[in-house]
């Protein structure tokens, strides 16, 4: 369309953006055309083929009609604003819900530290009981862990078992949390 090496993009751009103008986009489910001026986009071969969207001036023949015309063109274009705006709430909801999904491994919780991250890059991390581990490890290989509440022992030569209290038992998430974690 404009050529081997794009010499021709100053002839093809008015065309480019008609068509941007008026092809629907995916979170709105409109126009840009059509939100600004309430009403879609009368195309050449519209008024050509005598589509519904060419306006026919000859069935308004009173002032009222004509009014009466304005009005629900105002109405609907109000309209047309609403469902747009809300169309586009809810992209960006689910937008931000695939987002956070995929970045889930990412977050973090009190239980797993990190003393810091380097240049949004590497994160340095340390064991539970203290020391800074050397090596520097990407956000894809820290997982999220959930800590027990109680670590049973099993004594393997008399084969009683004990248990211990683990240090983070005031932390432990019932399952229904678990469930809606993110």
């Amino acid at each position: 369309m404009c050529g081997e090496n794009g010499c021709k993009w100053k002839k093809c751009l008015p065309i480019v953006t008609l068509a941007d103008i008026i092809s629907v986009k995916r979170t709105t489910g409109y126009s840009p055309f059509e939100l600004h001026f309430g009403q879609q986009a009368v195309l050449p071969i519209d008024i050509e083929t005598n589509t519904y969207l060419s306006i026919e001036c000859n069935k308004i023949s009173t002032t009222e009609e004509l009014l009466e015309a304005r009005e629900k063109y105002f109405l609907a274009k109000e309209e047309t604003k609403l469902k747009a705006e809300e169309k586009s709430r809810n992209s960006r909801r689910k937008s931000a819900q695939y987002l956070d999904k995929k970045m889930a491994h990412k977050l973090r919780n009190p239980l797993q530290p990190v003393i810091s991250q380097v240049n949004k890059g590497p994160y340095e991390l340390e064991e539970l009981d203290g020391p800074e581990l050397t090596r520097k490890f990407t956000a894809s290989h820290i997982k999220r862990s959930y800590p027990r509440g109680k670590i049973v022992h099993l004594d393997s030569e008399s084969g009683n078992e004990s248990s211990e209290e683990s240090e983070f038992e005031d932390s432990i998430l019932e399952e229904e949390e678990i469930e809606n974690y993110p």
